[in-house]
């Protein structure tokens, strides 16, 4: 008896599924050019003058313990060199950002563009800067409390 009725079930089913407008096998294996939606938890954010975009979605890096945060940057936007007290892992989720560890701000370097998908660990302590040519969005881990320190501008001029 229990047989059958799962036949049943399934002869009723299976017209019913390939009738529908999304079809099963889409829900499943999406056809390619639709992408999905980036999803986030209720969570503060902010942007600044400078035009980047501070997405707070764990913890708080000016606050003791484990800190998630998502940062989505301008094209043109310039970070001038400083330092971090701790370390930090950074991820870039799209566009590119181009990280230099130095403390002389200098866009003619030959400095490699991190593309989607790259991993860089910064130091505590390591002076470093970044410059963007297309919009970015970079997720950043650490432990806080983490705070920044700009380098002196005389110090980071080019000689």
């Amino acid at each position: 008896m229990k047989k059958t009725a799962f036949y049943a079930m399934a002869m009723l089913l299976v017209p019913w599924l390939s009738c529908t407008d999304n079809p099963v096998q889409n829900l499943a294996n999406p056809p390619s050019g639709t992408k999905a939606r980036m999803i986030l938890p209720p969570v503060h954010d902010t942007v600044l003058q400078s035009g980047r975009r501070n997405i707070y979605l764990a913890g708080h890096r000016n606050q003791p313990g484990f800190f998630i945060e998502r940062y989505i940057f301008p094209p043109g936007y310039k970070g001038m060199p400083h330092v971090h007290n701790s370390d930090l892992h950074v991820t870039i989720l799209s566009g590119s950002a181009h990280i230099v560890m130095d403390k002389v701000f200098d866009t003619t370097v030959n400095a490699m563009a991190y593309g989607p998908g790259s991993y860089v660990i910064i130091k505590a302590d390591q002076p470093h800067y970044e410059w963007f040519t297309e919009e970015c969005t970079m997720q950043v881990a650490g432990i806080g409390p983490n705070e920044t320190y700009y380098i002196p501008e005389a110090e980071t001029k080019k000689q």
